[in-house]
């Protein structure tokens, strides 16, 4: 077989998917928020219904027959009523195209398989000792598979030119010391103003915009899945201190840095 052809069947597609949270919680009136969003994927699962999410004020019932599946920086609320359920979560990051979807909230017509496959990942994590490995392949069977239910039409087709994708792996590369756009430029080749130009037709908003929320992006997981203070966070992030981090995350994120990372679920 021709090199060029066999090089051109081993080119498959990688998501770059990566797991941040498997948990499986019983839930409360706590559990009554105002805007659960935040820059990764939810998917979840109850075990009993008496548990909703709303979006677009309409109300989308958590029931043991399906799962519901929610792309990042979605601004949606909660609810419990009624007997607690056990609540099945995971929070995942995906590369694009799967990081062009619009907001809004999926219901997954999940087939007896993937039920059984949350169902038998909650008993392992409600046993206090679960087994990493199997955890980790099962949750990863169920993302695959409800990121297959997604519609081609809300995927992003990755069409901009590929200087602004390499311009976005340059920003993306160096959040805690943010590029300039004239090094940016300069690498692709190009002015400054004709790069800032072709950034904005692309991106639609400029690389400053996009590297900030980019940054702040990075500062959400920070907050929820390390264990480092603010003023670490901030410098990770590429902010020159704790209170500038703090007026621009608030600015963003509608709540302050402390306040966010208390919500997790």
């Amino acid at each position: 077989m021709h090199g060029k052809l066999a090089s051109a069947m081993n080119e498959y597609f990688n998501p770059d998917i990566k797991i941040l949270m498997v948990k499986c919680q019983t839930l409360g009136k706590y559990w009554n928020m105002a805007d659960l969003s935040a820059p990764y994927w939810r998917l979840y699962w109850n075990n009993i219904g008496g548990a909703s999410v709303w979006f677009n004020r309409k109300e989308h019932p958590l029931l043991p027959s399906s799962m519901m599946l929610i792309p990042p920086n979605t601004h949606f609320s909660s609810a419990c009523r009624g007997t607690p359920p056990k609540h099945f979560y995971v929070h995942f990051t995906a590369s694009p195209p799967f990081d062009g979807i619009p907001p809004q909230v999926i219901a997954l017509p999940c087939g007896k398989e993937m039920i059984d496959t949350a169902r038998e990942l909650s008993r392992l994590l409600s046993k206090g000792n679960p087994e990493p490995m199997r955890i980790s392949v099962g949750a990863m069977s169920l993302i695959f598979n409800s990121l297959n239910f997604i519609s081609d039409k809300f995927v992003a087709q990755g069409k901009s030119d590929p200087r602004i994708a390499m311009a976005m792996k340059m920003i993306e590369d160096g959040l805690s010391a943010p590029p300039s756009n004239s090094r940016i430029a300069e690498k692709l080749c190009m002015s400054t103003n004709a790069f800032l130009r072709l950034f904005k037709e692309n991106a639609g908003i400029s690389p400053q915009h996009y590297s900030r929320n980019k940054r702040i992006d990075k500062a959400c997981i920070l907050l929820h899945y390390s264990g480092h203070d603010i003023k670490q966070i901030a410098a990770d992030t590429g902010f020159c201190d704790r209170f500038h981090f703090s007026r621009v995350f608030r600015r963003l994120r509608g709540v302050g840095p402390s306040e966010f990372r208390k919500i997790t679920s």
